[in-house]
């Protein structure tokens, strides 16, 4: 992981989370923390791990982190701002996610939706685990006839990152009810599209965890492993917050797990090292 080169500016602790709750690459420090179980922390992308992290905030009472700022600098100067306290005064963070999607927002209300896609674009670029900047560009690609781009953006929408925010119903319905162009045809969650429900929790039984390991094993059988590690750790945290009988039943212990994904994030950490 490349740390920020002024972290001894925080108080950070001193290891990064393997998952589930808080997610896989974030750190947790202690300034500007609520002391509600709200707090900062480093937040490292799958595969961005060479780069410096992006900082979110832990919201304990939605099961969340929210990326809040583009780099360690940026919080630094947010957290000076508001007299060395969490505040309500607000920085200029231009090229960062929440930024651009704003201002892909008032493109298309100006009705220009190929600027939108621009800044839309600028906004993945800047975070890619977001679901929403991915479904906004995927519904401007399908505006302007876009299907490849539209396809491309729609599945990067649901295999986003669940412990930032969860797929809507709308990206759910545009990635069920597509056809599939050739190039994306065998793509793993296009050929389980049809199967997927993501309606978790107050079930004995639900097939969806099912189809998600179809998923994950479709994109490891492809190389692409980065998602398929997301998805790994978006199935361990929609099955955390299960009852522990329904854990059972899906041979599913948190323990276990963690093991498991820390040593599989280690070997293609090691793999891109080499």
């Amino acid at each position: 992981m490349r740390l920020p080169k002024n972290i001894n500016e925080v108080s950070a602790n001193s290891e990064i989370e393997v998952g589930v709750y808080p997610p896989n690459g974030f750190l947790q420090f202690e300034e500007a923390s609520l002391g509600n179980g709200d707090y900062f922390g480093f937040y490292w992308e799958f595969g961005k791990e060479n780069q410096e992290p992006i900082i979110c905030e832990m919201i304990h009472d939605e099961g969340i982190i929210n990326p809040r700022f583009s780099n360690l600098d940026k919080f630094l100067e947010w957290y000076k701002l508001n007299d060395f306290d969490w505040g309500e005064e607000e920085i200029d963070d231009e090229n960062f996610v929440l930024n651009l999607l704003s201002k892909g927002n008032e493109q298309l209300k100006q009705n220009n939706p190929e600027k939108a896609i621009e800044f839309y674009k600028d906004s993945t670029n800047s975070f890619g685990e977001l679901s929403e900047n991915w479904f906004k560009l995927a519904s401007q690609y399908k505006r302007i006839g876009n299907e490849l781009e539209f396809q491309k953006s729609i599945i990067n929408s649901i295999i986003s990152n669940w412990a930032i925010e969860f797929p809507s119903q709308n990206a759910l319905r545009m990635i069920k009810t597509l056809n599939p162009v050739e190039e994306l045809k065998n793509h793993p969650l296009i050929i389980n599209r049809e199967k997927i429900d993501f309606n978790f929790g107050g079930k004995k039984e639900n097939n969806d965890y099912l189809i998600i390991s179809e998923i994950i094993s479709g994109l490891t059988d492809i190389g692409d492993i980065n998602r398929a590690l997301l998805m790994e750790q978006n199935y361990a945290l929609m099955m955390y917050w299960e009852t522990s009988s329904f854990q059972e039943r899906y041979n599913f212990n948190l323990n276990d797990w963690k093991k498991r994904f820390e040593q599989k994030t280690k070997e293609r950490l090691n793999k891109n090292v080499g």
